[in-house]
């Protein structure tokens, strides 16, 4: 889906991509209006060449300094320093630079923070998927590992396939032909099941690769070396006055304050010069991770707009916590699961995807797109913009409303069904997630249709829970009715 900004750009696209966007050290020192402080005039110096007075330093700071500057001309200083948590020695942290100055509790997600409405249960596993659709009474457990790293809209709580994944032997196959973020294939990795997944999104990729990407000390400190001489090429060239080249630079100026995106410009151009694929790849996510933060967007799935309020340096600040938290996490992921076998990942259509063995897969977990569902093109465009990453094959070949009206959705779910069952082992079964949607003005229940399709394709309804959730638009309230819109957690076997 081309955005509004595109279509009034079109016309000098070739221009835009093309051009020296030049951009100096003047631009990275302004500050924006909102977070300008007023400056006390410092007093001149009396004696030697500098202008300011320095503070006074004591001949025993003046050694430690040229000790340090020493070290770090004939050695490699570790990238991290590895602390025993208090009170507990058989437990270790890992804290790449100093430690963030305070703690911020995790806000929850919507889909989280949700009151208890209506449910209902039916046949085989109906108390056990009420349990993981729900929210219980104190709240949903906080994210573990690497759950929390990346956003991405419309993805499950990593407790419902905890509870699901809990009762199928360790080493068991575990697939989400659209895995989105990655959340079942971590949980999975975390049961130590095997586990596949593919999305045709290259964000979703993306950011399932570093999730279930478990790293030693060694390749730790690589990406943060790697990290170390992104930031100092960064303030290299803007003190240099260098130029940036970039792709879609004048549709990105507009979603964001200058200032910003003179720091997202160099960070880029810095991370997409490192030679190390892998190093490269990590911090490419970690980047993304960041874009919508610092744009003028109020969140992922919002087309409300507010400027961000984020002083000079941000970029660079967030960029090193986000990294920190991402290596840390991958490492304790490591202490978790260390002979675990990696995950499998495709980035294909699935009706196209040649996909698991025949009869392998034991379990699937998934929520195909159904009417009604996100555009994840128009969510990640931004990021694809800044990426680089080509938007033709999600533009054409994604299964939502852009390209498929109810009736043709249809016939991509049975093919979908199909090929899933020539993938599913005779005793596996399938997790279906389906919301309601409407259709000609009617509600159309996800369980209903799901009923009705599964004998044609080979599968049967084994058990069902249904939690009804709130609507927070009011036309779509209206739409749906007294009846509500309800999600579903249905239970195929063949």
């Amino acid at each position: 889906m081309i955005s509004d900004f595109e279509k009034k750009n079109d016309g000098d696209d070739s221009k835009s991509n093309s051009e020296n966007f030049f951009l100096y050290a003047a631009d990275l020192s302004k500050k924006p209006i909102g977070v300008r402080r007023k400056l006390k005039a410092v007093p001149e110096e009396k004696t030697g060449d500098s202008k300011f007075k320095s503070r006074k330093v004591t001949s025993q700071q003046n050694l430690s300094a040229q000790k340090s500057k020493l070290k770090t001309k004939n050695s490699i200083p570790l990238p991290w320093k590895k602390q025993s948590n208090v009170g507990n020695t058989s437990s270790e942290q890992y804290t790449f630079g100093p430690p963030p100055k305070a703690t911020k509790k995790l806000k929850q997600r919507r889909s989280a923070s949700q009151k208890n409405m209506r449910c209902e249960s039916l046949g085989e596993q109906g108390k056990l998927m009420l349990e993981a659709l729900r929210i219980p009474e104190k709240g949903r457990s906080q994210y573990a590992v690497t759950h929390g790293f990346h956003p991405y809209p419309g993805r499950f709580h990593p407790d419902l396939p905890k509870i699901l994944l809990k009762q199928f032997p360790a080493g068991s196959k575990v697939f989400d032909p659209f895995m989105g973020g990655g959340t079942v294939l971590l949980e999975g990795l975390l049961w130590q099941h095997q586990v596949y997944g593919n999305d045709l999104n290259q964000i979703a990729n993306m950011v399932s690769r570093e999730r279930c990407r478990w790293i030693s000390e060694k390749n730790a400190g690589r990406v943060w070396q790697a990290f170390e001489e992104v930031r100092e090429r960064v303030k290299t060239r803007s003190f240099e006055k260098r130029s940036v080249q970039r792709r879609n630079i004048n549709w990105l100026s507009k979603f964001h304050p200058p200032y910003l995106f003179v720091e997202l410009l160099h960070w880029i151009d810095g991370i997409e010069n490192l030679r190390s694929a892998n190093e490269r790849d990590t911090l490419r996510a970690v980047f993304s991770s960041l874009i919508v933060k610092f744009s003028n967007k109020i969140s992922e799935t919002s087309e409300f707009t507010k400027p961000p309020s984020f002083p000079k340096g941000a970029v660079g600040k967030w960029m090193e916590r986000k990294t920190q938290e991402l290596l840390n996490n991958q490492l304790e992921l490591a202490k978790r699961i260390p002979k675990t076998i990696p995950a499998v990942l495709w980035n294909e259509n699935i009706l196209e995807l040649e996909g698991p063995e025949e009869n392998a897969i034991d379990c699937t977990i998934t929520s195909p797109p159904f009417p009604g569902t996100y555009d994840y093109l128009e969510l990640h465009e931004l990021r694809m913009k800044w990426l680089d990453i080509s938007s033709g094959p999600l533009s054409s070949g994604e299964i939502t409303n852009r390209n498929y009206s109810p009736r043709q959705w249809k016939q991509v779910f049975r093919e979908f069904m199909l090929k899933l069952r020539r993938w599913t082992a005779e005793e596996g079964v399938c997790y279906l997630l389906l919301g309601d949607w409407i259709e000609n003005n009617k509600r159309v229940s996800g369980l209903k249709f799901t009923h009705k399709y599964s004998d044609s394709v080979g599968w049967k309804v084994a058990g069902s829970a249904s939690v009804e959730r709130e609507i927070f638009d009011s036309n779509l309230r209206l739409a749906f009715g007294e009846s509500g819109k309800w999600e579903h957690l249905i239970l195929l076997r063949q």
